[in-house]
């Protein structure tokens, strides 16, 4: 095998094995966003509360501790009220969301990383955001918004 055709074998596996990552990255970022949505309206904060950052940007306001828990649990209640079904839950890069739809709104902005994803939730009457940003190995939700 020449030289240029082990460098480019190399590059292909150097980009596999990179493109496989990025897949399982937004994988993990979905499963994440998806439990949090679900166990949003199902009741069961307990479960949401470790797929939070420390401190979470609930429309614009920031929450944490024993704070964030109980917001959570009035969203909570509100959406078992609305009787909210999860329908779908799209993730993208954060990227990808100012190109589709503009720039995030101002209470949003500082919660928002460049290599976050946001988290499109679709349920049967409303929709919801959650910006979610990498913690070392794991996604986090950072922002929540309607």
């Amino acid at each position: 095998m020449s030289g240029r055709s082990l460098l480019l074998l190399a590059v292909s596996l150097l980009l596999g094995s990179t493109a496989a990552a990025e897949r399982d990255s937004d994988f993990m970022a979905e499963l994440v966003a998806r439990t949090f949505f679900r166990a949003l309206v199902e009741g069961d904060p307990t479960t949401v509360a470790p797929l939070c950052a420390r401190r979470v940007n609930l429309d614009g306001t920031w929450a944490e501790g024993e704070t964030l828990l109980g917001r959570l649990r009035a969203i909570s209640r509100r959406s078992r009220e609305l009787g909210l079904q999860l329908r779908r839950v799209v993730v993208i890069p954060y990227t990808e969301a100012v190109r589709r739809y503009g720039e995030p709104p101002l209470r949003l902005r500082q919660a928002i990383a460049r290599g976050g994803r946001v988290a499109l939730a679709r349920f049967n009457t409303l929709g919801a955001v959650a910006v979610l940003r990498r913690a070392g190995a794991f996604w986090k939700v950072i922002a929540v918004t309607d």
